[in-house]
């Protein structure tokens, strides 16, 4: 089974959203845009809980009571030997042809002015057209037996979850359990005898019998009794920590540990039902109380355990996306109104062995607004400083330096361009040796083509490998690429960061390095001769760099 799409209307931020989806879907995005509300969209639709509580008039987008809420998600089960495909056609029954190979259910709700209310009804079938409305006994829909939903909030109460549901996360179903159970009732039975024969009670036992015989002298008295009962047998059992070498317990008193153990719980719960129903996953903001170490932990548990099969999670955090594959992004954003846009994202084969890289600074940049492509550390430690001093909280304001190094541009700018968020790209002008043939290839004009889709810049060799070559080759194109910069955001250097550099202001860069070359010096042992430049800058060598045509990318995001 496949989750393939959702479509909501009128329904709180959402006046009409569609996107695609996935079995593992993130949702992420600023504050107050909807990222819950999608959950709860989830919610109506699959949990019992939440739709029992029907709609209240500020559910509908902006009060528009006058429109009905309308969410309809579309499933793939077209996979006829899926468990899950299997248990949702038997469910469906008449409701679903054989040829059908998707299924739609649809929450359709009309507020009621003279309740003050809207009540959800439910279709599905395997046409959109023609869907039936599901039976319903009480508050239960069919779908209700399919379908079982695990809602995580992102303050968890770790007690509440276990009183809730102790008795089906306790069972005492051995035969020994009886007589410990019997003995326990002895116990009870003792317990309560002796309470009821405490001094104080049989004193006022005393004072109450005549007190009462003064309104009708009935030939009684008046006994007080203990009833303490088995049945609150695990009313205050709650869960300790014991070290394995210590035999003392420890109280569940840190949050990130009761986080921990929530989730320990939620796992039971899910395999409780997993034989019956499709079990869904729905976390919201799972890093609240985590340090980033358990963070990671638990990326690892999300997107490589199979029990989260079906996973829906809003988050914050870069660290929760460590381990990601095979998700879905999904970005939700305000643009006068709330929108929303996702894409597919899997680890590519080639990258596997470099999954963490690939995805820390993925992760850091999918939450940006405006995300600075660079080939490695040492631009990304320049283009650091030069922002901080320009513009001190570019962070703040959303704004992202990655280095691709080891990576390389495509899959990053490939993704961020699906999710419409704004990248550019400063990429050096290389050049390549043609094997046996003493030219070489222009590989960073080549590289701009690729990246724009067509080609605008010429690709024939050229005869050397030059500084000087290489600032011929640019400035016998500077049109082009200036266009390239203004239509599409992508920076080419004349030549390389350390030569551009130069450029712009060698005799300051050889007072500040002490050396003739600072080119030569600048790219021998690159990471710890930048980072000794940089503590040497000055704000108005910042603002140079920032002002000066070889560095425009730094404007182009910053502005």
């Amino acid at each position: 089974m496949k989750f393939e799409s959702i479509t909501i209307k009128n329904f709180r931020n959402f006046e009409d959203i569609e996107l695609n989806l996935s079995n593992k879907n993130i949702f992420f995005g600023l504050n107050d845009v909807g990222k819950t509300n999608f959950l709860y969209a989830l919610r109506y639709v699959f949990d019992k809980d939440i739709r029992r509580l029907n709609f209240a008039d500020s559910d509908f987008h902006n009060k528009q009571i006058e429109k009905p809420i309308e969410i309809i998600v579309t499933l793939d089960i077209s996979d006829t030997a899926n468990s899950d495909c299997q248990k949702l056609r038997a469910q469906l029954k008449g409701a679903l042809q054989s040829k059908h190979n998707n299924v739609y259910i649809k929450l359709l709700a009309e507020y009621n002015k003279s309740e003050l209310l809207a009540l959800p009804i439910l279709y599905w079938g395997g046409d959109l057209d023609n869907l039936q409305e599901m039976k319903q006994r009480g508050y239960l829909y069919e779908i209700d037996y399919v379908f079982n939903v695990i809602y995580i909030d992102s303050y968890v109460d770790l007690y509440s979850l276990f009183k809730k549901n102790v008795s089906q996360l306790i069972k005492n179903e051995n035969d020994d359990d009886k007589v410990v159970l019997t003995n326990i009732q002895k116990a009870v039975d003792e317990l309560n005898t002796h309470i009821s024969s405490l001094s104080g009670i049989k004193e006022f036992e005393e004072k109450l019998t005549p007190e009462y015989q003064k309104f009708r002298d009935e030939g009684i008295s008046v006994s007080i009794k203990s009833e303490i009962a088995v049945k609150g047998l695990y009313s205050n059992i709650i869960p300790y920590i014991k070290q394995d070498d210590d035999e003392n317990l420890y109280p569940t008193a840190g949050e990130g540990r009761k986080k921990l153990l929530a989730y320990s719980i939620f796992d039971i719960l899910a395999d409780e039902n997993a034989e019956k129903k499709i079990t869904l996953f729905l976390i919201e903001e799972p890093e609240n109380h985590l340090h980033k170490s358990m963070q990671i932990a638990l990326s690892q548990i999300l997107f490589t355990n199979n029990k989260y099969t079906y996973l829906f999670v809003t988050t914050h955090s870069p660290f929760i996306l460590y381990e990601m594959d095979d998700v879905n992004l999904v970005r939700i954003y305000s643009d006068r109104k709330i929108n929303g846009i996702s894409t597919f994202y899997k680890v590519p084969e080639n990258y596997e062995k470099a999954r963490k890289l690939l995805n820390r600074c993925l992760s850091e940049a999918i939450f940006a607004n405006k995300v600075l492509l660079v080939e490695g550390p040492s631009e990304h430690m320049l283009f650091s400083k030069v922002l901080s001093v320009v513009h001190p909280f570019y962070e703040v304001d959303g704004i992202y330096i990655l280095p691709v190094d080891g990576v390389g541009f495509s899959m990053y700018f490939s993704i961020l361009n699906k999710l419409e968020i704004f990248n550019v790209i400063k990429t050096d002008n290389d050049l390549r040796a043609v094997k046996g043939k003493g030219t070489y290839s222009v590989l960073g004009f080549s590289r701009c083509n690729n990246y724009i889709g067509k080609e605008l810049l010429p690709t024939e060799q050229i005869q050397e490998k030059s500084v000087s070559a290489k600032r011929a080759l640019y400035n016998a194109n500077i049109k082009t690429l200036d266009k390239i910069r203004s239509e599409y955001s992508i920076f080419l250097s004349k030549v390389d960061l350390e030569n551009d550099l130069d450029e712009v202001m060698h005799d300051r860069l050889s007072t500040l390095l002490g050396e003739a070359s600072p080119v030569d010096y600048l790219q021998d042992s690159k990471h710890y001769h930048m980072v000794e430049l940089i503590e040497k800058l000055t704000d108005a060598d910042c603002r140079t760099i920032y002002n000066h045509y070889n560095f425009a990318c730094l404007k182009e995001v910053a502005e």
